[in-house]
């Protein structure tokens, strides 16, 4: 059983109703998506908008959270796309799927001595592994030592 239009407008909440009485879907009015002046028949509720005689600026007719909530309870009915353009366009998986995350949320910095670790590591195994030849330049008799070391490592096996 379908319903008609009249039936289906008569079935959405009292906000969404009130809202659209004041401010046709967009197939019947449209709106700009810039603020423009108090004047335009195109006017956004939910942007703030100029007064050209005085010059100020008249807030916005719905708040950014009045604007969200309306937003909401018109995607329950999946009539969103009825709405004038919203300030604030990401809402729900849209929110998250575009989401420019943070530099430190994907990358941590981490203390100093954390991120000069794997240089510090790799410094130390090539102090080990040329040793000897350290030792060596810095103390000749060394040789002697390190001759006797190896002999007994041959005699031993």
């Amino acid at each position: 059983m379908s319903l008609t239009s009249k039936e289906a407008f008569s079935k959405l909440p009292q906000k969404l109703h009130n809202f659209f009485i004041k401010y046709p879907p967009r197939p019947f009015a449209e709106y700009s998506s810039k603020p423009s002046t108090i004047q335009d028949p195109k006017m956004n509720p939910f942007l703030a908008n100029k007064n050209v005689e005085t010059g100020r600026w008249h807030g916005s007719k719905y708040s950014l959270r009045r604007s969200a909530d309306l937003f909401k309870m018109a995607y329950k009915f999946g009539i969103q796309d009825l709405l004038p353009p919203l300030p604030q366009k990401k809402f729900y998986e849209e929110k998250y799927n575009d989401k420019n995350w943070m530099r430190g949320v994907l990358n941590q910095k981490k203390h100093k001595w954390e991120r000069n670790l794997p240089e510090k590591i790799k410094q130390k195994e090539a102090a080990i592994s040329e040793m000897d030849e350290i030792i060596m330049a810095t103390r000749p008799k060394y040789r002697k030592q390190v001759q006797k070391r190896e002999e007994t490592k041959k005699n031993w096996w």
